[in-house]
């Protein structure tokens, strides 16, 4: 592996963190009052973008490392929308 690679990779885990970071926060605060929905839904669709790109690239780091972040990046939202749904429930 390339030292490119090798810091692509570790790039790619960095932005995972902040993905668990907010994960934790958000299950911590049982709340996703301050994000936007429209905001995760765009996030989310070019994380997938993306990815369908790297895999037509054929670009192994690119791939693993985008599939990391489409991987949490949707425990992330699921819990997000999850908790919209609480909060308009209880209105």
């Amino acid at each position: 592996m390339s030292i490119l690679n090798l810091l692509t990779l570790f790039a790619f885990i960095a932005l995972n963190l902040d993905i668990i970071f907010q994960i934790i926060r958000v299950r911590k605060t049982k709340s996703s009052k301050d994000l936007s929905l429209l905001g995760l839904i765009i996030r989310f669709i070019a994380i997938i973008i993306i990815l369908i790109k790297y895999i037509a690239l054929r670009d192994t780091t690119l791939v693993l490392g985008q599939a990391l972040i489409a991987v949490t990046f949707t425990i992330y939202f699921s819990l997000a929308i999850l908790y919209f749904f609480r909060r308009k429930k209880l209105r």
